[in-house]
């Protein structure tokens, strides 16, 4: 990606940056002899292949997608178009490096792909809609659940309040 300055060519780098009003960047940096200068390869919200394929049309140097979309997701730029084989890729990618996703989840993946009944715990189908949740969707969630439990009344006894068993050493129960 960078070319240094010793064979006479210009060092360059493409990156990602985020703007004041939500947007983001992709922009090429370029060290002339009158100094480092930088330039817009694409504005955007949500990083597709479209704007990859804008960016590296417009720059004037080797540009690496990965290395950029790599950094879009470092950045948490919301990506588009491809989602499924966006994801696909990502998960591969990390297969290859050696990470496993957990074997519940692995089994949950085999079965939509083949279009089988799936072989998982009744617990995981749910879970899976939360597995893209934002934090503040999260948050929603749990305050809404508190608010539920705080409204449940408590269940009234038949024999007066709440007794807590007594505990017994093992010598007393003898």
């Amino acid at each position: 990606m960078a070319r240094g300055l010793d064979s006479g060519n210009l060092t360059t780098m493409a990156y990602v940056v985020r703007r004041g009003d939500g947007r983001y960047e992709i922009r090429e940096s370029v060290v002339t002899p009158k100094g480092p200068r930088a330039r817009t390869l694409a504005i955007f919200r949500v990083l597709s292949e479209q704007v990859l394929d804008l960016a590296q049309a417009r720059a004037r140097t080797p540009f690496d997608r990965a290395k950029v979309a790599a950094r879009a997701e470092h950045l948490g730029v919301p990506a588009g178009g491809e989602t499924a084989a966006g994801d696909a890729r990502r998960l591969l990618a990390g297969m290859r490096r050696g990470d496993r996703p957990p074997r519940a989840l692995a089994e949950a993946l085999r079965a939509e792909l083949s279009g089988s009944r799936p072989r998982v715990p009744d617990s995981i189908p749910p879970v899976l809609d939360w597995l893209e949740a934002t934090p503040e969707r999260r948050g929603a969630a749990l305050r809404d659940l508190l608010r539920l439990a705080s409204r449940i009344p408590p269940r009234a006894s038949a024999r007066g309040p709440l007794a807590y068993p007594l505990l017994r050493s093992h010598r007393d129960a003898a």
